[in-house]
């Protein structure tokens, strides 16, 4: 097993960007229910051996969020870009997977998740690709994070507000905040959503934030707190309380020894 502190860089496309929409069968307190007895203490106890690095998800408050803007965040770290799909050849996985659809709208939840290079020449965002903002690797267990979430302000266009979240991208791009060594936006056609890691153990001030803020009506704005499972998979346990634990930085053992891939079956 790794070290507390040891440390396990990603490469920025090595993440999985997820934007959850709550199944019509499920009302918000089964939804927080299902995801905090099951979903998200699952993904932490079942996928580290085959790759698992990082896992930051996070709930939407609900009063006054509009339909368009997704119920759910969540980015899942990998340990190389291909670990996520080669992963599925694990059992354990593969059994991870298969929950989604109990709890999401697939239909409206399967967008794309892996983050591209940001175009500086482009004239705007392409809607609902995740793009990384810095170009290096970071571990987004360790040192601190920031997560927004606003929905497109009424007096502008989806075309405008997809060129003008753009913009704040570039600029984001060209001149990162001191000490920040990863940056993830994705923008719909009514919603954003950005993260901000930096190395530093306690959240500082982003005023970079405000700026894209600035384009919406603010949803969430919060710092992933790191939170640790108190209880493994045989344990009596209940599950995380997400109603409370809205935004969470899962913090588990991730083994030295990882394999990016499933173990072979022996001759």
């Amino acid at each position: 097993m790794n070290t507390p502190q040891e440390s396990f860089p990603v490469a920025p496309n090595a993440v999985y960007v997820w934007r959850g929409f709550r199944s019509p069968t499920l009302d918000y307190e089964q939804f927080a229910q299902f995801l905090g007895s099951v979903f998200v203490p699952a993904c932490v106890l079942l996928q580290p051996p085959v790759g698992l690095r990082a896992y930051l998800p996070t709930m939407m408050p609900q009063a006054g969020k509009p339909a368009a803007v997704p119920d759910q965040t969540a980015l899942m770290f990998w340990a190389t870009p291909a670990s996520h799909d080669r992963a599925m050849k694990a059992l354990a996985v593969r059994i991870y997977q298969n929950l989604h659809g109990d709890v999401y709208d697939m239909t409206r939840s399967k967008l794309p998740e892996v983050p591209v290079a940001l175009d500086p020449h482009a004239d705007a965002l392409v809607a609902e690709q995740p793009y990384f903002l810095i170009d290096r690797a970071a571990d987004w267990m360790l040192g601190s994070a920031k997560h927004f979430v606003g929905a497109r302000r009424a007096n502008l266009r989806a075309a405008d507000f997809l060129a003008a979240v753009h913009v704040w991208a570039t600029s984001f791009q060209i001149e990162p905040p001191n000490g920040v060594d990863g940056a993830l936006v994705c923008c719909g056609e009514d919603y954003v959503a950005a993260w901000i890691h930096g190395t530093y153990p306690q959240p500082r001030p982003c005023p970079a934030l405000d700026q894209l803020a600035a384009l919406t009506t603010p949803v969430l704005r919060m710092a992933p707190r790191p939170l640790a499972l108190p209880a493994g998979l045989w344990d009596d346990w209940s599950g995380l309380d997400l109603t409370r634990d809205t935004c969470i930085n899962l913090q588990f053992p991730r083994p030295r020894t990882s394999r990016a891939a499933p173990r072979e079956p022996e001759a």
